[in-house]
């Protein structure tokens, strides 16, 4: 006895914010963890819900077979404190109170950076060592190790 399974139409909206379009015609998807989203299920109405962009993405990971890239929020505080550097050398401000609490918490964004970056090398090796069990290499495994390197180059760049 052989169990089909139900066809269902769905869809879930994402905002054309989240969206670029590239060159070669594909989509880059830009999805926050804790962002919402609306899924909508066409036959059962009932079942139409609200769905974090963690649960989007893996969703989407497990439908195209595509690992996603993750982008780090470390990488994110850097910039917004290189910039509020900036901002405040083009105001000609000399080195004060303000200067002061954004180099403390570029401090801690610099330590909380070196952390991350070991935990990256850390998941790199454990997911090659991990692909050295198959006896061919697992391509989604290979994907996540190159996404991740991707996300330790950027972040290294982004620090340095």
């Amino acid at each position: 006895m052989g169990l089909e399974r139900e066809q269902r139409e769905s869809a879930i909206k994402i905002p054309s914010r989240c969206v670029d379009k590239l060159e070669n015609g594909d989509y880059q998807i830009f999805l926050k963890k804790q962002d919402r989203f609306y899924f909508v299920d066409s036959k059962n109405p009932e079942n139409n819900k609200i769905m974090l962009g963690k649960t989007v993405a893996k969703n989407l990971q497990n439908q195209s077979g595509s690992v996603p890239l993750y982008s780090n929020n470390a990488k994110i505080k850097l910039k917004q404190l290189f910039n509020e550097f900036d901002f405040l050398i083009s105001k000609g401000l000399d080195f004060d109170t303000s200067f002061e609490a954004i180099g403390k918490e570029l401090e801690q964004t610099y330590y909380q950076t070196e952390s991350i970056l070991e935990n990256l090398d850390k998941k790199i090796l454990e997911y090659v060592e991990e692909n050295k069990a198959y006896a061919r290499p697992n391509t989604r495994i290979l994907k996540t190790i190159e996404n991740l390197q991707k996300e330790r180059t950027d972040l290294h760049k982004t620090l340095k």
